[in-house]
């Protein structure tokens, strides 16, 4: 048996119920969906020590567990489901946007601009306005906006706004000017600055380009503490009770682990370090941690960029612009060297850390599998993020090698407007390919990538089970055949999801011996009409027997 699994046993037992012992809760006549596949459906289950001692019927619970002190809670037939987990996020980026300019709203660039130019009214001397999330794309845009009406408006205060999948920025001219950006500074490794026919910089960053304007950005010390409540506090009113979070430094890893010492932190975490070059020396400096609230034990890579702006790393050119700006064939970007990759996985095996990989292109999710296969180890649980874009034949790979493709179904109902535009119909078939990745037998995990969609796991059970937007387009969903029944979805974010964080044994369903987290809901989105599904509203959010959200 493997470190990591010795290590999970012997920190997060799974305790066994004491037969007829007094629960501190009975929870009777609900609709509860367990994700248990040995008892699906129950109506009662019973908490103690923050834990689930028994699930079943509730005149069973009643007599076997209630005691004198045991509170009894009549579900009157709501919903109930496992504690949702989000299997891939970015927690501290969600409380940080909400201190930061959203333009997610924005219904045209001129919009974004004048927000922009609002904020920048306010600005305090030296700072920059930050944020983004806005998406070209639903503007009616087919192609980037340029910095030339953002710097006529607001050319004293710098500006780098991110678009929404996080993979490029546009920055204003002041930003520019800061950061020395000029008609000859070069592209980074895995990184483009879109350039007009001049060759003058447009404003538009891509990937590794991005860090060229950070870096000119003032660094503040400021406490993680802040903006992790905000997220946490956004998450448990949506019924997260877990998150993955993708991509945080040992620092902040470490800010975590102490706020959930000082009790602050209720929700569960799963960190993924920021992987780099010189990670392997980190992951053998530092043991992984497994607790109840912060688990430290992943390691987060990049090997594209994103579709939206073109970055995703593809076998063949984009369909959209098969040439870049420079004349050269568009296969989009490699972030990192796949040698690196290679690296890491071995010292991740060897240290006890899981690797999970960003991958959205066929050639990136290619190289991704093939880095994994080297690494040999089929019970380490290898992740590709997004997996968005894969080559058919690459598909079964992913059972094969154990390789658990952790998706994010929002991201094809945002991204439908143009996906065909990007890859062409052939390529589409193996993009978004959830139904066909299950199909043959791979693990898949669900999640959302918050803030750049929004952090309700119901929007992703839905886009799941629909292909549709919140809207119902399009009529019968956005190819069809890829969806999920809504038992398929539901364990995405719950069962699924703690597998892939090795935490199936006290996570992700509601059975004897595991925590006692869930989720009461206002609708049964397992039986309503699927156009009703986001109409559902989370009335309570429990975590190891803990009402941590309740609508009063």
């Amino acid at each position: 048996m493997r470190f990591w699994a010795i290590l999970a046993l012997m920190i997060l037992p799974n305790a066994e119920p004491q037969a007829g012992e007094t629960a501190d809760a009975i929870y009777i006549g609900g609709a509860v969906y367990t994700v248990d596949p040995s008892n699906p459906r129950a109506e009662a289950f019973a908490v103690k020590g923050g834990r689930f001692i028994a699930v079943g019927k509730s005149d069973d619970l009643l007599k076997a567990h209630r005691g004198p002190r045991t509170e009894v809670v009549d579900l009157k037939g709501r919903c109930v489901v496992p504690g949702l987990i989000d299997a891939h996020a970015h927690f501290a980026s969600l409380g940080r946007l909400k201190r930061q300019l959203d333009a997610r709203g924005a219904k045209s660039f001129e919009e974004m601009v004048a927000l922009a130019k609002a904020r920048a009214a306010k600005a305090a001397p030296g700072e920059w306005i930050l944020g983004g999330r806005w998406d070209h794309a639903a503007w009616g845009m087919k192609e980037f906006p340029t910095h030339h009406k953002l710097s006529e408006a607001i050319p004293d205060v710098p500006v780098l706004l991110s678009r929404v999948d996080g993979h490029a920025a546009l920055a204003n001219r002041k930003a520019m000017d800061l950061a020395g950006i000029t008609r000859n500074t070069p592209d980074p490794a895995g990184g483009d600055i879109l350039r007009d026919a001049s060759g003058e910089a447009t404003g538009i960053f891509v990937d590794n380009a991005v860090d060229l304007v950070r870096r000119a950005i003032p660094v503040r010390a400021a406490s993680l503490e802040p903006v992790a409540l905000d997220a946490q506090a956004a998450c448990l009113k949506v019924g997260l009770t877990g998150v993955h979070d993708m991509g945080v430094s040992p620092e902040e890893a470490d800010e975590y682990t102490s706020l959930s010492d000082s009790g602050k932190l209720k929700i569960r975490l799963y960190l993924a370090l920021s992987g780099h070059k010189s990670i392997a020396a980190t992951l053998a400096a530092r043991k992984p941690v497994v607790g109840e609230r912060v688990t430290v034990r992943a390691v987060k890579l990049y090997l594209d960029g994103a579709m939206g702006s073109r970055g995703a790393w593809l076998l063949q050119p984009y369909s959209d612009q098969p040439v870049n700006d420079k004349g050269e064939p568009n296969t989009g970007l490699r972030v990192e060297d796949p040698a690196v990759l290679r690296s890491v996985a071995a010292a991740a095996v060897r240290h006890g850390y899981q690797v999970c990989v960003h991958a959205i292109g066929d050639r990136a999710n290619r190289e991704a599998l093939d880095a994994f296969e080297a690494a040999g180890a089929k019970d380490a649980r290898f992740r590709i993020e997004h997996a968005q874009c894969v080559a058919p034949a690459d598909i079964p790979r992913f059972a094969k090698l154990g390789v658990i493709a952790s998706m994010q179904p929002t991201h094809a109902t945002s991204d439908m407007r143009w996906a065909e535009e990007r890859v062409g119909k052939e390529r589409l078939k193996g993009c978004y390919a959830w139904r066909r990745l299950l199909d043959s037998g791979a693990r898949l995990a669900g999640g959302s990538d918050f803030p750049v969609e929004g952090e309700n796991p119901l929007l992703g059970f839905y886009a799941a089970v629909t292909r549709q937007d919140a809207e119902g387009k399009p009529e019968g969903g956005w190819i069809p055949d890829q969806r999920l029944t809504r038992a398929e979805a539901l364990r995405l974010f719950t069962l699924d999801a703690a597998f892939a964080a090795f935490e199936e044994s006290v996570k992700g369903s509601i059975a004897p011996g595991k925590y006692a987290d869930f989720v009461i809901l206002s609708a049964d989105i397992m039986m309503v009409p699927a156009a009703d599904i986001l109409k559902a509203e989370v009335e309570r959010t429990v975590i190891g027997g803990e009402s941590v959200y309740q609508v009063r």
